[in-house]
């Protein structure tokens, strides 16, 4: 079965829809272990209908746009989020539900600094 890029993109858009609408769905019910399922489900169709496409999907200017793409979102959402840590740490005083949420924003970055730094040391060597 050989897709046309056109084509891919309609049967993605369709699959993005409904994985949403199932997600949004699962949540109602509280239905936790269904949206992780459908999620490995779809990206595994969606790796596979990919393949099957003729066309060029992407070539590198487009993946030189995405890597700056994601440097820049990375260092935005540290600094925000390191910013706002403060923020809810410094009111952890008047309100004890901060200082669970000032902890959680620094794991958070903290361990996307470690996976950033782990991932380019991997692809480094390669």
């Amino acid at each position: 079965m050989q897709l046309s890029l056109k084509q891919y993109n309609a049967i993605r858009l369709i699959i993005i829809v409904l994985l949403a609408f199932l997600f949004s769905q699962s949540l109602v019910f509280k239905n936790f272990f269904l949206p992780v399922i459908l999620l490995v489900l779809t990206s595994l169709l969606l790796i596979y209908l990919r393949k099957q496409v003729k066309e060029i999907i992407a070539d590198e200017r487009d993946y030189d746009l995405a890597r700056k793409a994601s440097f820049l979102a990375m260092q935005i959402f540290s600094w925000i989020a390191v910013v706002l840590m403060f923020l809810f740490y410094a009111l952890s005083d008047t309100n004890s539900y901060y200082y669970p949420i000032a902890m959680t924003l620094a794991f958070s970055v903290c361990v996307l600094m470690l996976l950033q730094s782990f991932i380019f040391r991997f692809l480094s060597k390669k």
